[in-house]
Order: structure tokens, then sequence, then C-alpha cells
């Protein structure tokens, strides 16, 4: 019976085919390479995402620069990071391609010490 690969004239044909598929793809570009990752500040992030409703010109979103006593500033983190993420009633999800961990970690910090209560917002 006669082995059907990818160079029938050779033996080790699908070895071949594998060695040349994987030494071209280690020339490709790498997409999504996180150590050149740009990470924005807080206050940009607020601008370009949280601003549209957020802010109290709007009145869709609840206000939430307001500074947090720093005995709560843990459970309203993780209340902001569950609620960026998954969505709740009106708010949609934001993933990690919108808004990275690292951004939000920022974010949630400058959110909950009242670091962005004088933010500059979208104007419309």
């Amino acid at each position: 019976m006669k082995s059907r690969t990818m160079f029938p004239q050779c033996r080790h044909g699908s070895v071949a085919a594998a060695l040349t598929i994987a030494l071209a793809g280690a020339s490709l570009p790498v997409f999504g390479d996180s150590s050149k990752e740009t990470v924005r500040e807080p206050a940009e992030i607020y601008r370009q995402v949280c601003s549209h409703c957020h802010a109290p010109q709007y009145g869709v979103g609840p206000e939430i620069t307001i500074a947090f006593p720093e005995a709560a500033w843990e459970a309203r983190g993780n209340y902001i990071r569950m609620t960026v993420r998954n969505g709740r009633a009106a708010m949609p999800a934001f993933r990690e391609a919108k808004i990275s961990d690292s951004e939000l970690n920022g974010l949630i910090r400058a959110l909950v010490s009242g670091e962005l209560d004088d933010a500059p917002i979208v104007k419309e």
C-alpha cells in the first residue's frame, strides 16, 4: 500500500511539510504581543469609555468618580471589576480587548480614590 503524503516522492513527506510550515511560521510577525502593550492613563480611559454615560451632564449611568472611604476600596474595586467585565443592567461588558487588565486596575484605583473627580469629559 502506498503512503499518501504531501510529497509523494519523499518517504518522509509529512515530516518535511511540517518542518517547512513551522519554519515559515517562525518568520511571521507576532500579533497581540503584550510586551509592547500601550497602557492608557486612567483619565484617558474614563474620557474615552466611561464618560459617555457616567458624566454628570448625561445622567445615563451613575456618577462613578466620587471617592470612597479607604476601608471600602477593595469591595468597591471588586464591584467595579465585575461590572466592567460582565456588564449590568444597561451597562455593556467591556472585554480585555477594550480595557486591558492593567488599564482596569489603574482605572479602579483612580475611581475609588476620587482621583478622577474632576476628570475632563467628552463634549458632544
